[in-house]
């Protein structure tokens, strides 16, 4: 099994960030008091703004861009075009006891589940952005307002036999996904599309098996939640036209799978794809 990084060391390795250069900024605190904070590298006038581990339980986001943050000190050019600002984990909270269970040896779906929640309210962030009713859902938004992105890209894990259990699917390990709400503005909607594509041929030239956009989810998912403004990739499209962008990546769930480090790569090759090409076409297409 992977090692997962702890909150301390994630902690120290945001000091590190900040000594080459990264500029670390603290935008609120968990539920159980633990600091949540954001890490920028990057001068360009196009600005991303990622999130990762808003559930606790979908580890790959932040073992993969703890990594790619350093290697952005290695992207002069594309740092002079660029600004890319991550919260390394939205979800302290949860990331935590997921790697307590996952230490113990005793992950399941039931056990990960409870890790997935934000502590001590046992709540989803990600059905919370529209009301902000936990303090992680506000810490996202104050970065959101200190950072105005032109892009949002949010990182997931599914299981990866999800697709064999409900769906019936042939198995992906990738899946892009945007919001199905008919409001946002059409703009923004293409933007967001086109950010999905330049990930999933990026998957594939990774080794990966990408889902279609939305692709992943069955009907009932995007008839009922994707619509809704409690999710991140609806609520900022909606209310402040950022264009949105969930990437889901296998490795969530059952960390014994083996599957972290392919969701890692995975989530790795469409994040750095869509910054590279982002310098090139975001803010020209608005």
């Amino acid at each position: 099994m992977s090692k997962l990084h702890s909150y301390d060391e994630l902690v120290d390795y945001l000091g590190h960030l900040r000594n080459l250069g990264a500029k670390r900024s603290l935008i609120g605190k968990s539920g159980l008091g633990r600091e949540i904070h954001l890490v920028t590298v990057g001068k360009g006038g196009k600005r991303v703004l990622i999130v990762c581990r808003q559930h606790g339980n979908e580890p790959t986001s932040t073992e993969a861009m703890m990594g790619y943050a350093k290697e952005l000190f290695n992207e002069e050019d594309l740092m002079e075009k660029v600004t890319v600002s991550i919260i390394l984990m939205a979800n302290p909270d949860g990331a935590e006891l997921y790697r307590k269970i996952c230490r113990k040896g005793k992950t399941s779906i039931l056990t990960s589940y409870v890790a997935r929640s934000v502590k001590p309210y046992r709540g989803d962030m990600n059905r919370d952005h529209k009301k902000r009713k936990f303090p992680e859902a506000k810490a996202i938004g104050k970065a959101v307002e200190e950072t105005k992105p032109n892009l949002i890209l949010d990182l997931h894990n599914f299981f990866q036999n999800y697709e064999y259990t409900i769906l019936r699917r042939p198995v992906h390990d990738f899946c892009p996904a945007i919001s199905t709400n008919s409001k946002i503005k059409t703009e923004t909607m293409r933007i967001s599309y086109k950010i999905c594509k330049i990930a999933i041929e990026a998957v594939k030239r990774a080794g990966g098996n990408p889902a279609e956009v939305n692709g992943l989810w069955p009907s009932f998912y995007g008839r009922l939640l994707m619509p809704s403004e409690k999710v991140l990739d609806t609520y900022y499209p909606l209310n402040y036209d950022i264009p949105s962008v969930t990437f889901e990546a296998v490795g969530g769930f059952n960390l014994c799978s083996g599957k972290i480090e392919k969701g890692k790569r995975l989530h790795k090759a469409s994040t750095s794809a869509v910054i590279e090409q982002l310098s090139g076409f975001l803010l020209n297409d608005r």
